[in-house]
């Protein structure tokens, strides 16, 4: 793994060189031990700078990344790899290293789509979002996105509770969260699906360097669904790979008057899929694609309680999969007033997020929650999305929720 690291650093060595010298000589380690003339010999295109920095067989560097590495949790998957994923070779300027944190799922007979669209997402948007990664995940779907604010964090969370592993492509090293308000969601994905970046830890990090990142959530993906983008989205340069990458583009349309659905509207006026749930891209791949079964959400450890009146005797043999462990229910908090009831739900029509806020109090299930606004199901839900976005609130295990702040 050394020199699949060395490789990465070399500097100006662009992707698709480095890409061209591993298809050619079929590792990294190979292209290390080649001599000036093998190389040119084998990619004509690489030029007398590109060899000199070839010549550089300086292994440190790589060493201290492997060591940082260990420590943050983080394993390294080259090109040659068995579990690099097959459709992100296909483009152009694949990266020569993944760095991955969590289990890469197996993706080659799965069907694998990108969900993504802007930070400054509306209620309606963070809604659709949640609601087709959680029906897409629920088929058996890997879904992708970039774990920026806005879409892409509602569409990881859909995806987590539906219960197929999801994966962020990070534009940050791999140590990094950002947003700092998804570090939780971090946690959550690496439990159940993966982070992965192509930038070591403590790497620098470029504004371009979230734009590079959208070429792989492109290319490891079979289509890409834009959920809401106005004029200046990034989800639209993301669309504009897969496009190059002969990837299938779908889009949520919207209101013509809306700025948040212009760049949409525009897909769908260009070309791509109109969709308005999660079935309409599940059939342009047939339901054979999507037939694993999700597996049980991986939820942080929560011993229960020892029952006094439980014999000693031989422990049951543990599942091949870990499963999670069912949380310890809460305890439940000091029971509403009537009149504290009353002045939520009056509070619900001139300020629906505040009574929802008063609603959870310290902690609340989702079913308290409903009752005590008298707000539709639907849009409780995406206020409690969009303050678990903000950090106000956080879900724990059995739908209950918790004020943060």
């Amino acid at each position: 793994m050394e020199y699949s690291v060395w490789l990465s650093l070399i500097k100006n060595l662009t992707k698709r060189k480095r890409a061209a010298l591993l298809e050619a000589f079929g590792s990294a380690a190979a292209v290390y031990e080649a001599g000036k003339a093998d190389l040119y010999g084998e990619v004509p295109e690489l030029t007398a700078a590109d060899l000199d920095s070839l010549w550089n067989k300086d292994l440190r560097p790589a060493h201290r990344i492997l060591r940082d590495c260990a420590m943050c949790g983080a394993q390294v998957i080259d090109f040659c790899d068995r579990r690099y994923p097959a459709l992100l070779r296909e483009i152009p300027d694949p990266p020569t290293v993944l760095y991955v944190r969590g289990e890469l799922p197996a993706l080659d007979r799965r069907l694998t789509i990108a969900v993504v669209g802007q930070r400054k997402a509306s209620a309606a948007g963070l809604k659709h979002a949640s609601q087709m990664a959680y029906e897409l995940s629920k088929s058996g779907t890997v879904v992708i996105s970039g774990m920026a604010a806005g879409i892409d964090g509602a569409a990881h969370r859909g995806a987590l509770d539906g219960g197929t592993p999801t994966i962020a492509v990070l534009g940050t090293p791999i140590d990094k969260c950002y947003p700092a308000q998804h570090v939780g969601l971090m946690e959550d994905i690496i439990r159940n699906g993966a982070v992965i970046s192509e930038y070591h830890p403590g790497a620098a990090t470029y504004p371009g360097s979230f734009l590079s990142r959208n070429r792989i959530v492109s290319g490891m993906s079979r289509g890409i669904l834009v959920v809401e983008a106005g004029h200046r989205s990034g989800a639209l340069e993301t669309a504009g790979k897969a496009l190059e990458h002969n990837r299938d583009v779908f889009a949520v349309p919207g209101p013509i008057d809306s700025p948040d659905y212009v760049g949409t509207n525009n897909l769908i006026k260009d070309g791509a899929y109109a969709v308005t749930a999660a079935g309409d891209i599940l059939r342009v791949y047939g339901a054979v694609e999507a037939a694993p079964a999700p597996r049980k959400l991986r939820k942080k450890p929560v011993r229960a309680p020892k029952d006094p009146a439980e014999k000693p005797g031989k422990r049951e043999k543990p599942a091949e999969e870990p499963a999670s462990i069912k949380p310890v229910q809460p305890a439940a908090e000091a029971a509403l007033s009537d009149s504290d009831i009353a002045a939520i739900a009056e509070m619900a029509v001139r300020d629906p997020e505040g009574a929802i806020l008063a609603a959870v109090g310290q902690r609340a299930h989702l079913d308290e929650i409903i009752e005590r606004t008298g707000l539709p199901a639907g849009e409780v839900m995406v206020s409690l999305t969009m303050l678990e976005l903000q950090g106000v609130v956080a879900q724990m295990p059995g739908n209950y929720y918790e004020k943060q702040r």
